[in-house]
C-alpha cells in the first residue's frame, strides 16, 4: 500500500504505481515484501508511510531495478506514469532479446 494511502491523505493513480514496484519486485526477486523484517504488520505500515522501510531490491538487476525505485518514490507525483512504464519495460524487453 502506498504511502500516502496509509496516512489517510488525498492519492491519485500513482498509489498503483507504488503497488506496480511493490509487485515488480516480488516477481523479479520470488520473495514477499518485508520478509527480511520481524515487524508485525502495523510497524510496517507506519514505517512504509514515513519512507524508512521498501522491500529488499533483486540482486541480480536485469534492467528494473531503477523502474522499481521510481515506482516506490515516496513523492507520488515523481512516479511515472504506467504509459512511461509501459515504455521502459518494452525496452527492457528489447534488451533481453
Amino acid at each position: 500500500m502506498a504511502p500516502e494511502v496509509i496516512r489517510c491523505e488525498p492519492y491519485t493513480e500513482k498509489c498503483d504505481v507504488y503497488s506496480f514496484g511493490i509487485i515488480l519486485n516480488e516477481l523479479i526477486t520470488g520473495e514477499h515484501p518485508y520478509m527480511e523484517t520481524t515487524f508485525g504488520p502495523a510497524k510496517i505500515a507506519l514505517e512504509v508511510s514515513e519512507g524508512r522501510l521498501r522491500p529488499k531490491l533483486p540482486e541480480h538487476d536485469h534492467g528494473c531495478t531503477e523502474l522499481i525505485c521510481c515506482s516506490w518514490n515516496g513523492d507520488a507525483s515523481a512516479r511515472p506514469s504506467f504509459a512511461a512504464i509501459n515504455l521502459a519495460l518494452r525496452k527492457i524487453i528489447d534488451k533481453l532479446k
